[in-house]
């Protein structure tokens, strides 16, 4: 970032970018401006650190200044990820420049002179980490959010943010602004101590800046002494406050820890040594490729896809999913008729849509108004007749292919000329359905998750006959709802469906084998899932999972025993939490549930270690991830790690399913599932991953992908 320098009359102003209309102020004070109230937003990297500090510095050391405003007049960030990784390849060069700057930030911070910081738009990132280094923050109170979005991908808030905030904050309560990844309101930033005081209309804000210039009292700090402020606020725990995972996360720790009693000019440096070891990570660029810039690719390649605006849409079975469609739409602000076996039931899946309003609403995210006009759009029915004309058409009822195809025969003939009809099925085949379908080409798969209002993907699967035409409208639907689509092809459980099922079959075998049902669940906390294969299974219901294996085409002996099993403890009962036990027991006071050992079923007296259960349970879902890769149900690796992580909650720390083998190394990956062979056929391996194993292929190099270079 470039300065226009220019001097007032009246007082020392440095524009940043270009010159701007000028403000009187005291000559007394040095001002410096960024951006401009028109620009959509201002950026803040490396450059701008190394034009702003040292003229700073210079403004504070003459004898007639008495303090520093720096003021960001739009909305501030922080360089494109992509860019600062390119810079820290070079990392020498890097952690050079993070040392220079952080030795001007503490001189500084210890000039003795009062530093304030204005912001009148959102500030995150590099912008923020900038304004952290004022004695006093004022801030606009409007619809504005500050904070440090990348520590969400394993990364902190560098460029002096943690030891700014750290004086500014205590460790416990800079911690989580550090680690978090949240945004801030104004009212939040306030209460937490992260700013200092809010203003409303622009032009108090300068009289606010001078107003406490002219009364404020700075602590002594020195360069090279101690007793910066530093010292205080560490506290053994606060390792049990973050995610461990992360290693932003504990490089904040690790430096709140390395800098108690250290001179302020070294716990700059040690900030900046832990920034660039952080970047330097696979964790951090496994996360931002997939969590961020994966999505971001999804999202808007969605948002181009040309397809006429939909209007109205129907929506066929009112119970939770088909609910959570409707409420969906209708905030999108689509006409959706919600359809079901009576008016009753279809007011129910309504009420369903009014109760995540009232959410919403005591969320303080929607007015009761937006409440009112959400509902009026959704239209109970229990007749077809009432869908005459709509757009889309989404089926969401029981999975069972007969009674989806009569769903199918008596409602698509509603539909426009140029309508499409979607499928919301788990695991039946688009192309098998679309056989029931007046028009094959314009029948899709559009996969929600559960519960709808919270999952952001959506997989969309093309069947055979499935028109591109189609799948844009799809697409462009998706879109309109604010959430995350990937397109896969058609096949049994297409693909979230099928990797999901060799999680939960996976965790099945591993109770048949003997192994007691604790340690299953442990390895998979410990891999990184959310919730264990077992415990997943009593939430869905075994009944459901069985119905979902009689309706594959066909199963390999595993999933044969895996089946029979289920068949037997849904005799026994034992059909999930629903009915008070299942792979786990629930008490009837609604405690805590309880780890059930089957006693049919003897333990191994050889059971694996933690670690072989934990990769398996991770190899599983990778590996059947690459057959789909290979089969073409994928078209790229990167759909499967969105899929993985944002529709099964496979963990993200590596960067999902294909970012887990390149972590493990594909050598390894191959020798650790054929090590698994003996377990069932799940662990057959493809020629083309051997052939790609001898290559020693990596699907990813950074933040890129290697793919298409095959």
């Amino acid at each position: 970032m470039k300065f226009n320098t220019q001097v007032s009359n009246s007082c020392c102003i440095r524009y940043m970018k270009s010159e701007m209309n000028r403000q009187k102020i005291d000559r007394s004070i040095c001002h410096y401006k960024l951006g401009k109230v028109s620009e959509k937003s201002t950026l803040i990297d490396l450059d701008s650190f190394d034009a702003l500090l040292p003229m700073a510095i210079d403004c504070l050391a003459e004898e007639q200044c008495k303090g520093l405003v720096i003021e960001f007049l739009c909305p501030a960030k922080g360089p494109d990820y992509r860019s600062v990784s390119e810079q820290v390849a070079a990392w020498q060069v890097f952690q050079d420049r993070l040392d220079s700057i952080g030795r001007r930030i503490a001189r500084i911070r210890c000039c003795g002179k009062p530093i304030v910081a204005i912001i009148h738009a959102d500030c995150s990132s590099w912008a923020l980490s900038l304004a952290s280094l004022a004695d006093y923050i004022l801030l606009k109170d409007a619809a504005l959010k500050l904070g440090f979005p990348e520590s969400k991908f394993g990364l902190f808030p560098g460029l002096g943010a943690s030891i700014n905030l750290m004086m500014r904050m205590g460790s416990e309560q800079a911690l989580p602004v550090l680690t978090s990844g949240k945004l801030y309101s104004p009212q939040e930033a306030k209460k937490i101590g992260l700013i200092d005081a809010l203003f409303t209309e622009d032009k108090d804000a300068i009289d606010l800046a001078k107003a406490w210039i002219s009364t404020c009292s700075l602590p002594q700090r020195s360069l090279e002494g101690n007793g910066n402020g530093l010292a205080s606020g560490y506290h053994a725990n606060l390792l049990s406050l973050v995610n461990r995972q992360l290693p932003g996360n504990l490089a904040v720790v690790q430096i709140f820890q390395d800098v108690q009693n250290e001179s302020l000019t070294f716990a700059y440096e040690i900030e900046a040594e832990a920034y660039r070891t952080v970047w330097q990570k696979e964790e951090p660029l496994a996360m931002l490729r997939l969590q961020y810039y994966a999505v971001q690719e999804a999202i808007q390649n969605a948002k181009q896809v040309k397809a006429p605006a939909m209007q109205k849409i129907a929506v066929i079975g009112a119970g939770m999913m088909g609910a959570g469609i409707a409420f969906e739409a209708a905030k999108a602000g689509l006409q959706v008729f919600l359809k079901d076996v009576n008016t009753a039931a279809a007011e129910k899946g309504k009420a369903h849509a009014e109760k995540l309003c009232s959410k919403l609403i005591s969320l303080g995210k929607m007015e009761e108004a937006q409440q009112a006009d959400l509902l009026k759009r959704i239209m109970p029915t229990e007749n077809y007749a009432d869908f005459d004309g709509v757009d889309l058409i989404i089926e969401a009822v029981f999975e069972d292919k007969t009674l989806k195809h009569q769903v199918i025969a008596d409602s698509m003939g509603f539909l426009t000329d140029k309508g499409i009809f979607a499928s919301n099925t788990t695991s039946l085949p688009i192309t098998d359905l679309a056989k029931g379908a007046m028009d094959p080409k314009q029948f899709i798969g559009i996969h929600f998750f559960s519960p709808v209002d919270r999952m952001p993907l959506v997989e969309i699967i093309q069947g055979k006959e499935t028109s591109q035409e189609t799948v844009d409208k799809a697409l462009s639907f998706v879109s309109r709802l604010g959430k995350t689509p990937i397109v896969v092809q058609d096949g049994p459980a297409f693909f979230t469906s099928r990797i999901f099922f060799n999680y939960l079959l996976e965790g099945i075998s591993m109770i048949l084998e003997g192994i007691p049902l604790e340690q299953v669940e442990d390895a998979a906390r410990l891999g990184g899932f959310a919730v264990g294969p077992l415990a997943v299974l009593d939430e869905i219901t075994l009944d459901l999972m069985l119905h979902v294996y009689k309706q594959l085409p066909s199963l390999h002996a595993s999933q044969k025993r895996a089946l029979k099993y289920l068949e037997k403890l849904i005799a026994q009962g034992r059909s999930g939490r629903k009915s008070g036990q299942g792979f786990y027991d629930y008490p009837a006071d609604g405690g805590k549930k309880l780890y059930w050992q089957d006693p049919k079923i003897k333990l191994s007296k050889n059971i694996p270690t933690t670690d072989i259960l934990k990769n398996r349970l991770l190899h599983v879902v990778a590996l059947d991830s690459y057959r789909c890769l290979a089969d073409g149900i994928l078209k790229q690796p990167i759909d499967g790690d969105l899929g993985a992580v944002f529709g099964l909650g496979y963990p993200a720390l590596h960067g999902g399913v294909f970012g887990h083998i390149d972590h493990i190394g594909i050598n390894q990956f191959t020798k650790d599932c054929k090590s698994f062979a003996s377990y069932g056929e799940q662990w057959e391996i493809p020629k083309s991953l051997k052939q790609l194993a001898k290559q020693d292929f990596k699907f990813y190099t950074g933040l890129h992908g290697n793919w298409n270079s095959l």
